[in-house]
């Protein structure tokens, strides 16, 4: 008795092919997420050098000791499911690299300017990916309160409306500096 016939063995070889394809292909979409995750990469197109040089002097920077040092990608794309935080880094990815490609200016300190209320690409679930716990011993009493409230959702602010220099520091005076060098050139 045959288990396989001549058409399985065929088809049988097809899906093995097409698993090992799948493999290497999963395997090298994963090490292109990986690689295009790191600081040094967000920072190798020139319109992110002032970012870099902000967020490297802040809090979750390089020159920042004792603290957690948070990549681009740990605050800028989402963290409540995989398929979103990949969905969201190829729509960003691909926005930037259009912009980039064909030399979009942005007047960031005008934007800065008009943004309203405190809206700018982080998102919430990466600050609560690192800060799991908000409410602890020792904390200020002002602190306990608004991280109090926050947890019980007692509050519409945001973990950036508190803290919205948390990321790169004195963001404002870095696009004041690019304006400036701009209009004496």
């Amino acid at each position: 008795m045959r288990i396989i016939n001549s058409n399985g063995g065929a088809v049988l070889v097809a899906c093995l092919i097409a698993f090992l394809v799948a493999l290497v292909l999963a395997f090298f979409s994963a090490q292109k997420v990986k690689s295009t995750s790191t600081v040094e990469f967000c920072n190798s197109c020139h319109e992110m050098h002032p970012f870099h040089q902000t967020w490297a002097a802040g809090k979750h920077g390089y020159d920042s000791m004792g603290v957690i040092r948070a990549k681009c990608v740990d605050c800028h794309l989402p963290h409540d499911s995989l398929w979103n935080y990949l969905k969201t880094k190829m729509k960003a990815g691909l926005h930037d690299m259009k912009a980039h490609l064909i030399g979009k200016k942005t007047d960031w300190l005008a934007l800065w300017k008009n943004r309203g209320p405190y809206v700018h690409e982080a998102y919430e679930s990466g600050c609560k990916e690192c800060h799991k716990k908000l409410v602890a011993a020792g904390i200020p009493t002002k602190a306990f309160t608004a991280h109090r409230a926050y947890e019980l959702g007692e509050t519409e602010r945001t973990c950036l409306d508190c803290h919205h220099e948390v990321g790169h520091g004195d963001l404002v005076s870095a696009f004041r500096e690019i304006a400036q060098n701009k209009n004496t050139k």
